[in-house]
């Protein structure tokens, strides 16, 4: 396939985030639901080598200066698509990269890419997840911990889960049974706060504050061939 024309507009009713978090041994004391992450130091060139290691990526163009944390905004042209966002704190990588987005019918970037990280780090817990607004929401988590089998939920109004809930929170050192109010694991359906769900398994890499006072640092790539179909199969389809 040709790449999609710079200066081609996103549909302005498309919408949607990918993430990727790697944590790596040592591990840190599990959080709660209500429990925000320490501030650790931003690692910019541990960051530039996570976004090199994408499939999506073949190589940085430009690199900004580190910025505080925030929630990467809608992207407005296919320009806007080639922003990848890194942060390295500690034994922690997150990365925000919208040519991992899923469209929950036949493009698989974020599974691809969460098995070849599982592959490169296999001691490592590694969380991917996507959600996508295109008239319809579909939503994609898949969660890699040693010790329990892998997770998966996705679907658009209602949501399927693959594996154990329950089993992947106890390997991460949480009790469901603790959690209360929110975090009922009878039923088939997921409970209602999924974001506390991830903020657990991910220490909080993927909650962001108003006074964040964590870094991260911000890449434009060139993409890769998988990063390029996978752009304008979901974002120009």
């Amino acid at each position: 396939m040709s790449p999609v024309s710079p200066g081609t507009q996103v549909n302005p009713r498309h919408n949607g985030h990918a993430h990727l978090v790697i944590a790596c041994p040592p591990f840190a004391a599990p959080l709660q639901p209500n429990e925000r992450p320490s501030a650790t130091a931003h690692d910019p060139g541990a960051a530039r080598a996570a976004v090199l290691s994408l499939s999506t990526v073949s190589a940085i163009r430009r690199e900004h200066a580190p910025s505080r944390l925030e929630h990467p905004g809608s992207p407005a042209s296919r320009e806007e698509l080639d922003g990848v966002r890194a942060a390295v704190w500690g034994s922690t990588v997150k990365i925000s990269d919208l040519a991992l987005l899923e469209d929950g019918i036949l493009a698989s970037a974020l599974e691809d890419e969460f098995q070849a990280q599982k592959k490169a780090h296999p001691d490592a817990r590694i969380v991917a997840v996507c959600e996508r607004d295109f008239g319809a929401s579909y939503t994609k988590i898949l969660v890699a911990v040693p010790g329990t089998p892998d997770l998966m939920v996705e679907g658009f109004d209602e949501l399927e889960i693959t594996g154990d809930r329950r089993a992947t929170l106890a390997a991460v050192g949480i009790d469901p049974d603790r959690l209360g109010e929110g975090y009922d694991f009878s039923g088939e359906g997921l409970f209602s706060d999924y974001d506390g769900f991830l903020h657990m398994l991910t220490g909080g890499a993927l909650s962001v504050y108003t006074n964040e006072d964590r870094f991260e640092s911000v890449f434009v790539v060139d993409r890769s061939e998988e990063g390029e179909d996978s752009i304008r199969e979901v974002w120009f389809p």
